[in-house]
């Protein structure tokens, strides 16, 4: 309470001297109810006929709510009807003021009187706790202003801020980011409890990711996806991806795409060997007032193999190990093998917690899909993927692919030799059946046939006949 106002309570208490005189102070945040209390402790006005809330404005008192002798209520009639006293309330001696949707220009001292067999009147200094954000609505890397007030006077009064912990009542960011964004609360201690005001504060530019510490895991062979997705209802005039890495070679990945539109997301659709590094997204945007910001986020993509290290003989020892381009971040390794069984049904049994997987012997039961998974302090980060082959697995595919062949081979050959038989008794049968469908021409054939054989037996005989005779005779 101020000098001024000091005074004037002093005043009014002297001007009704004899009167039961209290005073009280009551915190509570912008926007909520506020109830001023107005208690007869000592019970003395069990029929209480009249009860006066009047506030102080200036010098002047001024009517807030009133009951007069016959229970008639009075309130103002140009201010909405905020303020009133339950009646209920009046059986427990308890006359106590309440306000809904308390306003900062509420705050100030109120006075209760109630008459009765007794006078009384308390004095209570309304305290009301606001936050105000200029500008409630912001762009990234603009500047912004949290105040907390306290109504009607806030040099006083103890407050801290709970997002920050700062204890000025007034807080100045000049670089405001996503971080920012959300609930501001100002916390101001009052009777053994705390009073909290608060603000909402939006900040426009990059929604995901939040800040420049956010790290990518992808293995090598696999896609993955660079967030950059700008808040509802802003659209950058520009926007372009750059990559900065440790090698010489920082342009773009082959497969590097970006979409279009608000989220300026982009995929490496095969992750290699060497695209790790640090990716930017960058818009350039006009701010509230018309300058121009850019907006940015950076995100590190690191790159995750498995290398085999072996013998040069064929089915030694084989070592698997996990590596990663940046592993700064990794608490821990954990190794799976995953076998398919009918209906492409996946089995993934743990084997070790190491880094790298040692297989003594590697045969054949050995081969397939190894995992490593790799976890950090926030759980599990990603995987590599290893398909391992053993050369006795190689060599039973080879033998298994032979047999087939052979078989093959084998069944085509005896196919061939059932169809030449087939084809060569078709065509006899053709043949056959072409004869005995001209019947006239086979006897006269028959019969040439047989007048031949006649004709070479008849010289044959003349033949044996002139053997000896004279050749005149014979002539």
């Amino acid at each position: 309470m101020n000098k001024k106002t000091f005074l004037i309570v002093l005043g009014l208490a002297l001007v009704f001297e004899g009167v039961q005189c209290q005073e009280h102070e009551v915190f509570v945040a912008h926007g909520s109810v506020a109830v001023l209390p107005c208690v007869d402790e000592s019970s003395a006005l069990s029929h209480p006929t009249a009860v006066y809330w009047s506030r102080m404005v200036g010098k002047a008192l001024k009517t807030v709510w009133r009951r007069d002798k016959s229970g008639l209520e009075f309130r103002p009639v140009k201010d909405p009807p905020r303020a009133n006293c339950p009646v209920p309330n009046f059986g427990r001696a308890d006359y106590s003021l309440h306000i809904t949707e308390t306003t900062f220009e509420d705050g100030g001292m109120y006075i209760c009187e109630v008459e009765g067999k007794t006078r009384m009147r308390k004095f209570i200094n309304l305290r009301v706790v606001k936050v105000s954000l200029s500008p409630a609505v912001v762009v990234e890397g603009s500047r912004m202003e949290a105040v907390c007030d306290v109504s009607p006077g806030t040099q006083s009064v103890k407050m801290n801020w709970k997002r920050n912990s700062k204890s000025p009542s007034r807080v100045s960011i000049y670089r405001a980011s996503q971080r920012d964004a959300g609930i501001w609360t100002c916390q101001v201690p009052y009777n053994g409890r705390v009073v909290e005001a608060t603000a909402s504060l939006e900040v426009k530019g990059i929604a995901i990711p939040q800040n420049d510490s956010s790290v990518v895991y992808a293995d090598v062979g696999s896609s993955v996806s660079l967030p950059c997705i700008f808040t509802d209802g802003l659209i950058p005039n520009t926007t372009m991806w750059t990559r900065t890495s440790t090698t010489s070679n920082a342009r773009l990945p082959a497969s590097f795409d970006k979409s279009a539109g608000p989220s300026e997301s982009a995929t490496i659709q095969r992750v290699e060997n060497g695209n790790e590094g640090t990716y930017k997204c960058s818009g350039m945007m006009r701010g509230l007032n018309g300058q121009r910001i850019e907006v940015q986020r950076r995100m590190e993509l690191v790159v995750s193999q498995v290398l085999r290290s072996s013998s040069s003989s064929g089915n030694g020892p084989v070592t698997l190990t996990c590596q990663l381009s940046k592993s700064d971040q990794i608490t821990s390794y954990e190794w799976f093998r995953v076998t398919y069984g009918p209906n492409n049904t996946q089995t993934v049994t743990s084997v070790q917690k190491t880094k790298s997987l040692r297989i003594q012997e590697a045969t054949e039961k050995d081969a397939g899909e190894w995992v490593c998974r790799y976890y950090g302090k926030e759980g599990v980060l990603g995987n590599a993927t290893y398909q391992l082959y053993v050369m006795g697995a190689v060599k039973g595919e080879k033998s298994n692919s032979g047999n087939k062949t052979a078989m093959v081979m084998g069944l085509g050959f005896l196919f061939l030799v059932i169809f030449l038989v087939l084809f060569q008794m078709y065509r006899n049968y053709r043949r056959k059946k072409e004869i005995h469908l001209y019947p006239a021409m086979e006897t006269i054939v028959h019969q040439t046939t047989n007048e031949r054989e006649r004709r070479e037996r008849s010289r044959e005989k003349m033949v044996e006949a002139c053997v000896g005779e004279p050749k005149p005779v014979c002539v």
